[in-house]
């Protein structure tokens, strides 16, 4: 069996986490899109009387 504590290669604070950080920017500009379009379409919809 494989042990969870295997020695590897990865030293802490030198991994390159650009690609993170632009992925969770998408993920919150995309989110702050989908909130306010939901926002709109209440407020059309309780304004149309729907």
């Amino acid at each position: 069996m494989a042990s969870h504590h295997e020695v590897t290669d990865y030293k802490h604070g030198e991994m390159d986490i650009r690609d993170h950080q632009k992925t969770f920017a998408g993920f919150i500009k995309a989110s702050t899109w989908v909130a306010g379009l939901s926002i709109a379409v209440l407020i059309f919809m309780a304004l149309a009387n729907s």
